[in-house]
């Protein structure tokens, strides 16, 4: 993948299917590719999770094997999902935002959020992007 897919990237969730074991060498492919092309201001890698997705399906990942694959292999964490059944996404979002967050207040990002170009003020009630069209339902 080229510099531009993850230009500006803050944080990275890299997704494996439990049921089918070959897919973990895709995962860190993945993770492998996004390390030497983004990182930090000090030079570490960008926070990513791994998700072991259809935990709601008999699989063949257990519990030991993903911590070895989160702590060998530089994952900030790892959770077990089931995107079908809703298990474990927003868990992992919110610990992924929780550490993003903790990133940026360590200053570790090139360009701060609130110093974006095209940053959404939500506390501005003035906005366009709040205006409601009166015709709307």
């Amino acid at each position: 993948m080229t510099r531009v897919y993850y230009k500006d990237a803050h944080a990275a969730i890299i997704v494996l299917d439990s049921t089918r074991e070959r897919t973990i060498e895709g995962a860190l492919r993945w993770k492998s590719d996004l390390d030497q092309k983004v990182t930090l201001a000090d030079g570490s890698p960008v926070p990513a999770i791994l998700l072991a997705n259809k935990c709601d399906i008999d699989n063949q990942l257990g519990d030991d094997k993903l911590y070895d694959l989160e702590t060998s292999n530089g994952f900030v964490g790892s959770f077990r999902t089931s995107a079908k059944e809703s298990v474990r996404i927003e868990e992992a979002f919110k610990f992924l935002a929780t550490t993003v967050i903790s990133t940026e207040q360590g200053g570790q990002y090139d360009v701060p959020f609130m110093n974006r170009e095209g940053n959404v003020n939500l506390d501005d009630n003035n906005s366009s992007h709040f205006k409601t069209d009166p015709k709307c339902c």
